[in-house]
């Protein structure tokens, strides 16, 4: 959202959804005495919530990530009304979905899911006890990403076929893996790309298809993000 000292009239969200102000200083009625909230502030508000918003002096921006009705119950366990995270695992959380949202690759919807899951445990601050040691689901929920090879593959799905919410999938992937399913998945994805570019005369556009790009460009920006280095330069340092 962009705007500058207009003030968006008294509205309703039936759908729960976070407000992480980007730039600005963003004032809403949902708080109490309208927030102020600054950059880098995320705001959580829950199904149903009546406000009307606004940036003070001169324009501002805000990302929203709107979340699912069975996502939101559970995150309502705990949040009744409209809360701030202004710093901690949380606010570094949202921020990685705005970075992956920014820079946006095949595999980012699968990134994007497993963090906004884990965004949504750590807001609702982690109901249950965290295991002590990574349960057999986990293990073979990782070998199923491992071995999927897809880059349309969703956390969802691999949460039910492990048996648990999505929820308690991600942040036990994230506890024991210290990374996302969405981040462990492009991990493979460039260890594959590597072992081809070690190993296969193919050209960059066959590899790129095989490992699930739609193009040699989508998997130039994506490897030289994970690795530094475009493909053409890593095969041509490689084979030295």
């Amino acid at each position: 959202m962009n705007t500058a000292n207009r003030e968006v009239p008294k509205h309703t969200h039936v759908n729960a959804h976070f407000v992480l102000v980007v730039r600005g200083v963003y004032l809403t009625a949902a708080l109490p005495d309208e927030g102020p909230c600054g950059p880098s502030t995320l705001v959580f508000n829950p199904s149903g919530t009546t406000h009307k918003d606004r940036f003070r002096r001169g324009q501002g921006r805000f990302f929203t990530i709107s979340v699912a009705p069975e996502i939101a119950t559970y995150i309502e366990r705990t949040i009744h009304a409209p809360v701030t995270f202004a710093s901690g695992q949380v606010t570094r959380t949202i921020q990685r979905v705005y970075a992956e949202f920014q820079d946006h690759t095949d595999l980012s919807p699968m990134i994007m899911e497993g963090l906004g899951l884990e965004l949504a445990g750590r807001a609702a601050q982690g109901l249950g006890e965290p295991d002590r040691r990574a349960p057999r689901w986990l293990k073979t929920a990782r070998d199923l990403i491992r071995d999927s090879g897809s880059a349309s593959l969703r956390v969802k799905d691999v949460a039910e076929e492990a048996g648990v919410h999505p929820i308690h999938f991600a942040r036990a992937f994230r506890q024991f893996f210290r990374c996302s399913p969405g981040e462990y998945a492009r991990q493979c994805c460039m260890e594959r790309v590597r072992h081809l570019l070690a190993t296969d005369e193919a050209p960059l556009a066959a590899i790129a298809l095989q490992v699930g790009f739609k193009d040699q460009s989508q998997l130039t920006h994506a490897f030289k993000r994970f690795t530094g280095l475009t493909p053409g330069v890593f095969r041509r340092t490689f084979r030295r």
